[in-house]
């Protein structure tokens, strides 16, 4: 049964995640918003629920000096800059090309734990990777001429976000943030997003706030929570019942659903490059995920057997 609800949790999670961002495109141009101006807007409005959050869950806000700057550092990088990217991006190319362009964010974890901290590379990764890549090659094959918002500046900036959030996953994990209760990272963190992209924006003077039509800023509110709490929270459940292996499968329903909702909300076209972009992004994306799950399992083997040998001693 706990399976079954983690397995439905994650994926309409997924989709979740999938159907916010087709939102994005919407609230820019005449709409009055900006991808500046989203990615704030998208931490600052959530700010005020996941503190009613924390305060009804009674859970503390006290973190260390340690947290304090591992928190800003995977909000800056990890989340504003990820974001931020990932919004822009929906500018110049599709969006069900950028998020499924963005779903790559495994291979570049596995990139990073191999260069980084030195982690092996078997050959299903290393098969993971080549076919992953392809997979992207045929989103730059993809003709400009059908859609001139298909742009390799586009698709350029939808790789960068797979990479800012690789190492959002990673230093999550190497830094222990991990251990510390979601909803108060998940706070700390959009406060972070909201100072840095305020700042940001009020430099550039592209927070455009005073220009956002009634549209805007109900589509961006729906965002904002849709994403930073409904979707996590989903997720988190999901995960703790199924694992972070079958959630990570589980969420190639997110491209998915960008690919349709943005055919559906934003008449993208459907061409056999971009499905065939897709399907080979996804099965990089299962291989690696699957190799990963194996090895965990073949890790928990060898731990049993060595305590056995010794149990016989």
């Amino acid at each position: 049964m706990n399976k079954t609800k983690g397995i439905t949790l994650t994926i309409l999670s997924a989709i979740i995640f999938g159907f916010s961002f087709t939102l994005s495109p919407l609230t820019y141009g005449a709409g009055g918003s900006n991808p500046v101006t989203l990615t704030f807007l998208r931490s600052f409005m959530c700010l005020p629920v996941l503190f009613v959050v924390l305060k009804v869950k009674k859970i503390s806000f006290k973190i260390t000096k340690k947290e304090a700057f591992n928190l800003f550092i995977l909000g800056l990088i990890g989340t504003a800059v990820t974001t931020l990217i990932l919004n822009t991006s929906f500018a110049y190319v599709d969006v069900g090309i950028a998020t499924t362009i963005h779903f790559v964010y495994p291979i570049f974890v596995t990139i990073g734990c191999v260069l980084f901290f030195k982690e092996h590379l078997s050959m299903k990764k290393l098969l993971a990777l080549i076919i992953a890549t392809l997979g992207i090659c045929c989103f730059f094959g993809i003709d400009v001429g059908s859609n001139s918002a298909n742009t390799p500046l586009g698709i350029t900036f939808a790789i960068l976000s797979g990479i800012t959030y690789a190492f959002y996953i990673i230093f999550m994990d190497k830094s222990g943030l991990k251990n510390l209760n979601p909803f108060k990272t998940s706070f700390y963190v959009a406060v972070v997003v909201a100072f840095v992209i305020g700042i940001y924006g009020l430099t550039t003077k592209e927070l455009t706030i005073s220009t956002l039509t009634t549209q805007s800023w109900i589509l961006t509110f729906i965002i904002s929570i849709l994403c930073s709490l409904v979707a996590v929270s989903l997720l988190q459940v999901g995960i703790k019942h199924i694992g972070a292996s079958t959630a990570a499968i589980l969420s190639t329903f997110e491209p998915i659903t960008g690919v349709v909702c943005g055919a559906i909300l934003l008449g993208e076209e459907f061409t056999a490059l971009k499905i065939l972009a897709c399907v080979l992004i996804f099965t990089g994306v299962g291989i690696l995920v699957l190799s990963k799950d194996k090895e965990k399992i073949e890790s928990s083997n060898k731990v049993i057997n060595h305590k056995e040998a010794i149990s016989h001693h």
